[in-house]
């Protein structure tokens, strides 16, 4: 817990992961926030190939109706559903729901973010003026970082995070698009603290958020920000600036 600060969760899962078999429930998430002292999470379904999806989004929208300016929801659809299908589940959740992201796994979904099937995330994205979020690093080649630099070239208005910052091995290259592409945000779940400090000196503490991923990782991130020496305003960005911005959360 660091207290004194507003922390908002940037990256959070409800239901069970096809990968790790995690399953994080409503309960435990609202459990873990209060233990560690999370104002705002960010929630969004463990990823799917299908429209099982569509399940998850509406429990995490009755989750935010019952707890009110805590729990936002973000979309996790394949963008290799059929485009109809596609575009109306992620409008759904964007202007009937009140969701703040979309979301696109390479890991799950199998199409990296360059691809043209991948197209419809982006311009869909910048359609309803919400951010992308990109899962990074597990996954590769389709998750690699790097792959993020064309949509993010070619949508410079809209703003893409970088889920995980490469993972830890792919850093450097997570680093790098964020540097070439000024509007690419990392988010530095399960990187390594000297990773977290580097990229927030290299890009700025307004490019960085906070995100657990694994509600048991919720203790382990904010344990990095404490040990890296972070100044008051540089901490206050990570923990809930960026994120706030980014998601234009009230």
């Amino acid at each position: 817990m660091i207290r004194g600060k507003f922390v908002i969760d940037a990256h959070c899962h409800l239901g069970q992961s096809l990968l790790s078999g995690v399953d994080i429930s409503e309960e435990g998430l609202l459990a873990t926030m209060r233990g560690h002292g999370i104002d705002v999470a960010l929630v969004m379904p463990q990823p799917f190939q299908g429209l099982e999806v569509v399940a998850i989004h509406d429990r995490i929208a009755r989750l935010a109706e019952a707890q009110p300016g805590a729990i936002y929801g973000m979309a996790n659809v394949s963008c290799r559903l059929p485009e109809a299908d596609y575009r109306r589940e992620v409008t759904r959740c964007i202007r009937d729901l009140g969701f703040k992201a979309i979301k696109i796994d390479p890991s799950v979904h199998a199409v990296a973010p360059n691809h043209p099937v991948a197209e419809i995330v982006f311009a869909t994205a910048q359609e309803l003026g919400v951010p992308v979020i990109i899962h990074t690093g597990l996954g590769a080649p389709f998750a690699l970082p790097a792959l993020a630099i064309p949509p993010a070239l070619k949508y410079p208005d809209l703003t893409i995070v970088l889920a995980h910052a490469g993972y830890g091995v792919y850093y450097a290259e997570a680093l790098v698009a964020a540097q070439v592409c000024p509007n690419i945000i990392l988010e530095h779940s399960w990187s390594p603290s000297f990773q977290v400090e580097a990229m927030t000196k290299s890009l700025g503490a307004d490019r960085v958020m906070f995100g657990s991923d694994h509600l048991t990782n919720v203790a382990p991130e904010l344990a990095k920000l404490h040990a890296i020496g972070l100044d008051d305003n540089q901490l206050s960005a990570i923990l809930g600036g960026t994120a706030r911005r980014v998601f234009h959360l009230d």
